[in-house]
């Protein structure tokens, strides 16, 4: 059985970060999606999941990421994935060509300056 994994929420102006850390799978994900979707307040324009500290994700925690980022894109929040370039995660996200659900970054820095302040873009 996978060890716990644990997440972390931080509001940074307009948007909230939310860092990941340990293994996602099955026994899981659905606990971890959903603490992640309640750690954005509909407020926000957009949030950073921030999967550093994330070794490995299956199959279901990549679905629940899947569905996650579509909820919070129905609530017209933005959603960015930050995971290091080179990791196992990163290539299996790249893998199920999860950019066309959010952008992919290898660092926090950078998530956050593509979502800026928060202000509107036009349509």
């Amino acid at each position: 059985m996978t060890a716990p994994a644990t997440m972390e929420s931080e509001r940074h102006g307009d948007n909230v970060v939310v860092s990941v850390v340990g293994e996602l799978d099955v026994f899981n994900a659905s606990e971890i999606a959903s603490a992640i979707e309640a750690a954005i307040p509909p407020d926000v324009h957009g949030a950073v999941i921030d999967l550093t500290g994330v070794g490995f994700l299956d199959s279901t925690a990549i679905r629940k990421l899947f569905g996650l980022t579509g909820r919070l894109r129905e609530r017209r929040q933005r959603v960015l994935i930050v995971t290091p370039g080179g990791s196992t995660v990163l290539r299996t996200l790249q893998l199920v060509e999860f950019s066309r659900a959010a952008p992919l970054h290898n660092s926090l820095e950078a998530a956050l300056a593509e979502l800026g302040s928060g202000a509107v873009e036009p349509a």
